[in-house]
């Protein structure tokens, strides 16, 4: 595809537009996160039915993260080529096939193929994700939406939290994998409405930019202070915030003897404190950097 498909035309896209673009990313962020998180609510149940040891709990909880490390630097290649309205929905897709299917596993190796196909597919969410705010909007307005987008991340933790304990204990957590799963499909429906089906010039001080002379020019931004500093900040942060997506309902049931659904509120308390400060934070960020704070 040529590059300049890749590229949305602000004069063709309108603000309503792009903030419903942003509305349908918020909810396939809290999809993803509701997808990915459920297992940690319904662990205790998959434990008992395949007699899970905790080394095992852990090579099930860790094998969603091996495809989707793994396929962050492809998945961002894909998004900077590829049209990204198909790219969405592809990976969308195949993400909820797989959390639906995990409700039929009938062994822990189908569970971690599930569970590996599930982190593939939701490899999408910040690379996507990013790059499409990045293509709406200009600078100086791209905190919020950002914020409001990977909120959607938080709202689907704290939802889960009250939800999916419900259906695990209504519904068994087969039938509560299959729902989640099969029910999200209905999501690309107003994806594939409301997308740009075509990508065109940038107006947003994008194609001001100059583009990079050569690939040994792009390989040097991998080396860029301010790239090196978000990495090590993310790999901070995420060692902290995944203990307690994938272990903090478990811990809560086998250690503090608390029943699945007074786990899910007390693990979702932690997530909706989080998720307030978030949109909070890109708000101050697009007003720091509207009075001339520099980026970084």
């Amino acid at each position: 595809m040529a590059r300049e498909d890749l590229r949305m035309d602000l004069a063709n896209v309108s603000r309503g537009r792009r903030w419903a673009i942003v509305f349908l990313l918020f909810t396939a962020s809290l999809i993803n996160y509701l997808d990915r998180a459920a297992i940690s609510f319904a662990l205790p149940l998959i434990s008992r039915d395949f007699h899970l040891l905790p080394t095992t709990k852990g090579l099930l909880l860790s094998s969603f993260f091996w495809s989707y490390a793994l396929m962050q630097m492809p998945i961002g290649w894909c998004a900077d080529r590829l049209n990204l309205r198909w790219l969405y929905a592809g990976a969308f897709a195949l993400w909820s096939l797989a959390q639906g299917l995990t409700g039929l596993a009938e062994s822990l190796a189908m569970l971690v193929g599930f569970r590996i196909l599930l982190g593939i597919g939701e490899s999408i969410y910040l690379p996507g994700g990013s790059k499409i705010v990045s293509l709406l909007f200009s600078n100086k307005d791209r905190g919020l939406p950002s914020g409001l987008f990977d909120f959607g991340t938080r709202t689907g933790l704290v939802l889960e939290g009250i939800l999916v304990p419900w259906l695990l204990v209504r519904y068994g957590w087969r039938r509560t994998f299959l729902l989640l799963g099969f029910a999200a499909l209905v999501w690309l429906i107003p994806w594939l409405l409301v997308f740009p089906r075509r990508m065109g010039a940038v107006s947003n001080g994008l194609a001001s930019r100059p583009r990079a002379t050569s690939s040994v020019t792009s390989w040097r931004a991998l080396a860029n202070r301010n790239l090196l500093g978000i990495c090590l900040g993310f790999f901070c942060f995420d060692y902290y915030w995944y203990v307690l997506v994938t272990w903090l309902p478990d811990y809560l049931v086998a250690v503090r003897h608390l029943r699945i659904v007074q786990a899910g509120f007390y693990a979702s308390v932690v997530f909706f404190i989080f998720g307030l400060a978030e949109p909070m934070g890109g708000w101050i960020a697009d007003s720091l950097i509207r009075r001339g704070w520099d980026e970084t």
